[in-house]
This record gives structure tokens, C-alpha cells and sequence, in this order.
């Protein structure tokens, strides 16, 4: 009766993992490919760009897409959400990693841009973000600032530059807050609860 029983928890498993990488591979493979387009994108060039005052489209559709993820495994599995939004963006990040390892250098606008991007994307994910995709997105601002080259003659306030990317990143969070709202950590209802019982009392009280 145990072996029975373990044969079919091993086949249970076995059925669940098919049925979630049969699910994750697609998305995972259009996720990779917008990674992919953005970062490996010939109208590019690293070395030579601006200060970013903008986050580029391409990490908004990895974000609208894990929106639209979200939606549809909350609907149908809840229970899944976590593991599915988790692995979706360790494919992700492991991407990104790839992608960046092939710029062979990037100016200060470059070096700036692609840190704000994958900071935006970061930050947007955050509560989906396990320890092995935080290790990944580590390596990926290692390997940008290893590949930043200053030019040559060129007058560059990196702190100044910093600040200006900070705020961006600021604005850029702000503004997108109610349509990525999704990926947000619930409020704890109990601690809302009792917060609200304790300001009845307080008023009462007074």
C-alpha cells in the first residue's frame, strides 16, 4: 500500500511539473524574446547615448505581459501565482545577464539607461523576486559596470548624472503605479483591521 501510494505522489509530481513547464515555456520564450529585442537591438548604440530621461518601451511590454500573466493564473490558480510570476522572472533576468554580457562597452548614457531599465523592472517585481533571480540581477549591474568606459575628454558628473536617474526612476514609479499595482505586496487585513479598530478608539476616546 506505501509503494502504492508513493508511485502515485511520483506520478502526481510528475504530471504537475509537465503541466507547468507546459504552461511557463511560452511565456518564458516571449518574455526572453522582448528581453532580447531591447537590450540586442542594432539601432542602439551603448557608448554613445544620452542621459535616459525615459524608460523604453521594452520593459513595459515584459511588465503589461506579466500583468496580463497575473490576471490569468490569479483567475484560474491563485495558488500558482508565486511559482508561476517567480520562474517567468528568473527566465527573465537570466536573460537580461546574457544579453548585457554582449555589449562590449557602454558610455555613461548607456550605462545609465540600462541601470534605470532593469532598476524599474526591479523594483516593479520585487515581491516576486526570489533569491536566485536577486543573485542574477546583481551579476547583470556587475557586468554593465564593468563594461562602463568613460570617453575620452569628455566632462561627466557621474553623481550629478546619478541624481538625474534617480529622479527619473522616481517619476517613472510613480507614474506607473496604479497599472503595475498587481505586483504589489497585499495589505495584511488583520494589521488593517486592527489599525482602524484602534483609531475608533482613540477618536472615541477623545
Amino acid at each position: 500500500m506505501d509503494d502504492a501510494r508513493r508511485t502515485l505522489n511520483e506520478v502526481m509530481r510528475g504530471v504537475d511539473r509537465t503541466l507547468f513547464e507546459d504552461y511557463i515555456k511560452p511565456k518564458a520564450g516571449a518574455l526572453t524574446g522582448l528581453m532580447r529585442k531591447g537590450v540586442i537591438d542594432p539601432k542602439i548604440d551603448w557608448f554613445d547615448m544620452p542621459r535616459p530621461t525615459e524608460v523604453r518601451d521594452y520593459i513595459y511590454e515584459i511588465l503589461m505581459y506579466l500583468v496580463g500573466v497575473h490576471a490569468e493564473v490569479s483567475a484560474i490558480a491563485k495558488s500558482l501565482l508565486e511559482r508561476t510570476l517567480t520562474t517567468l522572472i528568473i527566465e527573465t533576468v537570466n536573460e537580461a545577464l546574457e544579453c548585457f554580457k554582449q555589449i562590449k562597452k557602454f558610455g555613461m548614457g548607456g550605462m545609465l539607461r540600462a541601470t534605470l531599465e532593469i532598476e524599474f523592472m526591479h523594483q516593479t517585481l520585487v515581491q516576486y523576486v526570489n533569491e536566485s533571480a536577486n543573485w542574477t540581477l546583481k551579476e547583470v549591474y556587475t557586468t554593465i559596470s564593468k563594461a562602463f568606459t568613460r570617453r575620452p575628454g569628455a566632462e561627466e558628473n557621474l553623481q550629478r548624472e546619478l541624481d538625474g536617474v534617480k529622479q527619473t526612476l522616481y517619476d517613472t514609479r510613480r507614474i506607473t503605479a496604479i497599472e503595475f499595482k498587481c505586483f504589489r505586496r497585499p495589505k495584511d487585513k488583520t494589521t488593517s483591521s486592527r489599525s482602524s479598530a484602534a483609531d475608533r478608539e482613540s477618536t472615541a476616546t477623545t
